[in-house]
């Protein structure tokens, strides 16, 4: 590896450690300050959003501003963990109670309650005496308490939240509800889109807690791809190299559709990039040089997979909310300052008239009907074939899928099938009806099996 000059590599690490302050990172920040300084009764907060959006970067961003705002040294307003994947309810417990009590045990009151505490000085112990176990739980709310900690945030929270058999799912959101209660300290689940599910698990979920999607940038919005290119122009300026700022933003788009519109992605992948061609002795930022660095296709496709699917969720979640509201309401009321629903047109009757209006019920008045022309025969109409879901990207290497020579892919929710062709090295099937017919298929094709695409038929 070469050395490099010192001012050079000073250059290389600002970049590395340099945030743009987009809008979408200024929106959520501003948002999170609030709700932590503001009144609030729920203490469970869920921050979600595709890979890369920038969920931990904002976590980090709010945690230094809350330190750096507290004037009093015997205050610790935030506490940020991270869970890990291998531990499974009961041991994420544990392994939450000890991150916690690790970063607050500089505190000699702490220090000396948990020294002789076997769950925390001994990190292989496994434990089922409850009495250990309400020692470790009492020792932290001891701490939040005596330290005046305002927010806990736990990065990666999807792990603190998955059940181990034979518990039900809602056993771990059940402890953590209670425990935030009894402290009155906020949490900040910071995590992929599975704590959408968790938000949603029942009414006491709902009551408690809240959420917030943290949206990347969508290039079918003009606002949102204007926004996209000025974080790319400062990201550019920024480099340590030659760029031709102006020529690299006239491919703003493709930049957008290989970080999947997120800043983390973008920024993670100009960084490497950078880095890369400082170790060559190059000095000069190029298209070819950003290709050999992007995404796989298969690793896009898979990124973009799960950020569909994830927000996919959380729209059809929300129209399912509001239709299920209408069902068990019927019309709701509108808000103050909007016009009422014309109720009329679907048949309800007009429930909204005033209780002291009053209603004529016995009138002689004799009602004509308008003159129509009478319809002739039973009248069916046609029902509008509802759109797919299937979100579009098809996770199939383009070089696997062009030397098999087949180019029917079969959408996995619906069995429609389509020719398709890789575009940039991406297969996308295309917005389309749901199928109607049952008849299978049997032409040779492109199928999802039970994990991977395969060809299938004769």
């Amino acid at each position: 590896m070469p050395s490099f000059d010192p001012t050079l590599q000073a250059r290389l690490d600002a970049f590395s450690a340099f945030l743009v302050k987009h809008p979408r990172l200024e929106e959520m920040d501003q948002d999170l300050m609030r709700r932590i300084s503001g009144r609030r009764r729920y203490t469970l907060l869920a921050i979600f959003g595709a890979a890369g959006v920038g969920k931990s970067t904002v976590m980090h961003r709010v945690a230094e501003k809350l330190r750096a705002e507290e004037l009093d040294p015997s205050v610790v307003p935030v506490v940020v963990i991270r869970a890990r994947p291998e531990d499974v309810g009961a041991s994420a417990r544990l392994d939450y109670y000890r991150q916690i009590l690790k970063q607050l045990q500089g505190h000699v009151a702490v220090r000396d309650r948990v020294k002789n505490l076997p769950l925390f000085t001994n990190p292989e112990r496994k434990s089922r005496d409850p009495a250990e176990w309400l020692e470790m739980r009492d020792a932290v709310q001891y701490a939040l308490a005596l330290l005046r900690v305002q927010v806990v945030f736990v990065d990666e929270a999807q792990h603190l939240m998955y059940v181990d058999t034979p518990h039900k799912p809602t056993a771990q959101l059940d402890w953590l509800k209670t425990f935030t209660e009894e402290t009155n300290v906020l949490h900040v689940l910071v995590g992929n889109f599975d704590l959408y599910d968790c938000c949603h698990l029942n009414a006491q979920a709902a009551r408690r807690m809240r959420d917030l999607p943290f949206h990347r940038y969508h290039l079918n919005n003009k606002t949102e791809c204007e926004e996209f290119a000025t974080a790319l122009r400062t990201f550019l300026e920024e480099a340590p190299l030659e760029v031709d700022v102006d020529g690299l933003l006239e491919h703003w788009r493709w930049f957008g559709e290989w970080s999947l519109g997120c800043i983390g992605v973008l920024g993670d992948w100009l960084v490497e990039t950078v880095d890369d061609l400082c170790k060559r002795g190059e000095t000069t930022l190029t298209i070819e040089a950003l290709e050999r660095h992007a995404l796989q296709p298969d690793q896009r496709a898979r990124m973009e997979i799960e950020a569909h699917t994830g927000e996919r969720k959380v729209e059809l979640g929300k129209t399912k909310g509001e239709e299920d509201l209408k069902r068990l309401l019927g019309n709701l009321a509108p808000l103050p300052g909007t016009p009422p629903l014309d109720q009329s047109a679907n048949g309800a009757s007009d429930s909204s008239a005033s209780p002291n209006q009053a209603v004529s019920t016995g009138s002689n008045t004799r009602i004509e009907r308008a003159a129509t022309r009478d319809l002739v025969g039973d009248q069916v109409k046609p029902a509008k074939t509802p759109k797919c879901p299937f979100p579009g990207i098809v996770a199939i290497e383009a070089k696997r899928f062009l030397e098999s020579g087949i180019k029917l892919v079969e959408c996995p929710d619906c069995l429609r099938t389509r020719s398709l062709e890789p575009h940039n090295g991406v297969l996308r099937f295309p917005s389309h009806e749901k199928r109607k017919t049952h008849t299978p298929n049997t032409d040779q094709r492109w199928a999802m099996g039970e994990t991977a695409w395969d060809l299938v038929g004769r």
